[in-house]
């Protein structure tokens, strides 16, 4: 999921109009071949993010690409770089001391195509700016504040799609690097298990993780533009409906920057926009038929409070409201109470 947060979440993209684009955009990709990969980079505010991704696709070993840099920023920074990329000119503010030549002349760098939006779109809307504008055959989508973990990173992603034709979709584990700490993450065997059984099953939750974690094949998918803390799992959703084949590995191909910016950051434990978002995705994607999924549908009604008539109209009966909200009243409430209790009086640690 996306992690910053911008000013304006409700504008839709328009195209952009004569003179917005970089000048550069097209001069040395117009006349060449389809890229393998296009690299979608949203950016907001946030050059020095920006050039750490940057010079993590410079080093790739897989350079057949192409980047895709839309910006919604507000300071200028961001399309300072993209200038200094694109002309070398380091009277720019700030790149006196900016990336190195091989930095600037990787291959991939020569097909960077910059986008400023002269309005902040809101970080979905530019999300979707920029899968607008992809040419390649493959999609990988990196929020700016991440970045590839090794130089075969992008190879590896790509060598999973070419060796398996018939997939749609690959995801990778991830490092989480935060100021504190650095971890590792991936999804689970059952997980992906379940998920090969059925896709549709992704609604029971995400552990494929954030876009970055996945490249897939060009096939129209995008962010649908109504969602806000559930919206890279309408982007899988998207893709996986359309062919419910996919492929993955543990191995963590890519850095995930976490920190207290971060979009999924201002969504409290029971933020009423993520009850939204499950709602519009069981509805979207007609979840009622598969039990498991309406049973979690049910939960989720209960926890965030939306009543029977709610939970009647995704499908669950009276009795099955009722038993849940009992259920959800001993183990939140009685069990909860019951284990601060002990823990006070010194019986639990």
């Amino acid at each position: 999921m996306e992690k910053r947060e911008d000013p304006a979440a409700g504008r839709r993209p328009e195209p952009p109009a004569a003179g917005r684009q970089n000048s550069g955009a097209r001069e040395t990709g117009a006349m060449e071949k389809r890229p393998k990969v296009s690299v979608c980079v949203p950016a907001y505010n946030n050059e020095a993010e920006v050039r750490r991704l940057f010079a993590s696709l410079a080093a790739q070993t897989m350079q057949d690409m192409e980047i895709i840099l839309t910006d919604d920023s507000t300071d200028g920074k961001v399309g300072e770089l993209a200038e200094w990329i694109r002309t070398g000119a380091r009277e720019a503010a700030g790149m006196a001391q900016g990336p190195g030549q091989v930095f600037r002349d990787a291959p991939c760098m020569k097909r960077l195509r910059y986008v400023h939006n002269e309005k902040p779109l809101g970080h979905i809307f530019n999300w979707n700016k920029a899968l607008s504008l992809a040419e390649g055959e493959y999609i990988k989508i990196m929020f700016s504040d991440d970045w590839f973990t090794e130089k075969d990173s992008l190879e590896k992603l790509t060598a999973l799609l070419d060796d398996n034709p018939r997939a749609s979709l690959a995801f990778c584990g991830t490092r989480q690097v935060s100021k504190k700490r650095t971890w590792e993450r991936a999804a689970g065997k059952d997980y992906v298990d379940r998920l090969r059984r059925d896709y549709r099953y992704l609604f029971l939750g995400n552990e494929i993780g954030a876009p970055s974690a996945t490249l897939y094949r060009a096939c129209g998918a995008a962010f649908d533009e109504r969602s806000s803390w559930a919206s890279d799992m309408f982007l899988y959703f998207e893709i996986l409906r359309k062919n419910p084949v996919f492929v993955c590995t543990a191995e963590p191909l890519i850095s995930i920057g976490v920190h207290e910016q971060q979009y999924t950051e201002s969504f409290s434990g029971r933020d009423i926009r993520k009850y939204r978002d499950s709602l519009l995705m069981y509805e979207k994607y007609r979840l009622e038929g598969l039990e498991e999924c309406r049973k979690e549908m049910l939960r989720l009604n209960v926890v965030y409070g939306q009543g029977m008539r709610a939970a009647m109209a995704c499908g669950a009966s009276r009795g099955e409201y009722r038993k849940q909200r009992v259920r959800w009243f001993w183990e939140n409430t009685v069990l909860g109470y019951g284990n601060a209790l002990l823990y006070k009086l010194g019986f639990r640690r």
